[in-house]
C-alpha cells in the first residue's frame, strides 16, 4: 500500500525545521546589529551635543592669534606656561621697549613681573627682596647699568647677571647668592620666595639672565607691597 504525503500545511518535516532555524538565526543577528547600531549613534549624537567642535578641553596657553574672548574668561597661566610666552619674545626682542614693557615687583607676593601694558604679563619670577633693615626700596625706577657678575668681599657672596635699577649699581635684579667661585650658595638658593637680601632683588639664574639680556635701559620699574 502506498501512502499518501501530507497536504497538511502545519506539517513541518526535518528540512524545514533546518531551514525555520536559520531564518530565525539571521532574523535574530539583524535585531542585534540594529540596537548596536542604534546605541552608537544616540552616543555620537550625546557627544556632540557636549563638545560640538571635538574640543578636549585643554587649552592653548597662548590662545589664538584673532580671538574674540574676553581675557577675563582666559586660564590663569602658571609661571612654566608664560615662560613658553616670552620665548615669543626672545625671537622678537626689539618688541620689548621701554615705552611698552614694565617690570612689577610686588613685595607682598615676593614676584617680579614681566609687564606689557596695564594687564598683560609676560613672566612672573620667584623673588627674594630685602629683610626687615635692609628693605628693598618703595617707588618707581628705572633700568640703569648691567654687568655679567660682581662679589661682595664684606658678605662674601656674588651673583651673576646683575640689572641695576636704583643708584647706578647698588639696588640690583641678580641671581640668587654664590660664592667667590660662582656656585650657587645652596641655604641662600633655598630662602627665594621670601626676603633674603641686602636690599637688592635675588631671582632664579635663568631669570635674571632673561632681565640681563632683554630688558632695556630706562624700562620702568615699579615696587610695592
Amino acid at each position: 500500500m502506498i501512502r499518501q504525503r501530507s497536504t497538511d500545511s502545519s506539517f513541518m518535516g526535518p528540512e524545514d525545521v533546518m531551514r525555520r532555524a536559520r531564518q530565525m538565526a539571521v532574523v535574530a543577528m539583524l535585531l542585534v546589529l540594529l540596537y548596536f547600531g542604534v546605541a552608537e549613534w544616540h552616543s555620537r549624537q550625546a557627544g556632540e551635543a557636549l563638545d560640538p567642535v571635538g574640543n578636549t578641553g585643554i587649552q592653548s596657553p597662548t590662545g589664538d592669534k584673532g580671538s574674540s574672548e574676553d581675557p577675563s574668561d582666559l586660564v590663569e597661566l602658571t609661571p612654566e606656561e608664560n615662560h613658553l610666552d616670552t620665548c615669543e619674545l626672545e625671537k622678537n626682542p626689539s618688541r620689548i621697549t621701554s615705552t611698552t614693557f614694565w617690570i612689577d615687583v610686588d613685595i607682598s607676593e615676593q614676584k617680579v613681573r614681566i609687564m606689557e601694558g596695564e594687564n598683560v604679563v609676560h613672566r612672573e619670577m620667584i623673588a627674594s627682596t630685602g629683610v626687615e633693615g635692609h628693605e628693598t626700596p618703595l617707588g618707581t625706577f628705572e633700568i640703569q647699568n648691567r654687568g655679567e657678575w660682581f662679589f661682595n668681599e664684606k658678605y662674601k657672596q656674588g651673583a651673576k647677571y646683575w640689572v641695576s635699577f636704583k643708584d647706578w649699581g647698588i639696588y640690583l635684579f641678580h641671581s640668587v647668592a654664590m660664592d667667590k667661585n660662582q656656585k650657587i650658595i645652596p641655604e641662600e638658593a633655598a630662602k627665594l620666595g621670601t626676603p633674603a637680601s641686602h636690599g637688592c632683588i635675588r631671582l632664579k639664574v635663568e631669570d635674571a639672565k632673561w632681565i640681563y639680556d632683554y630688558i632695556p635701559e630706562r624700562t620702568k620699574v615699579v615696587i610695592h607691597e
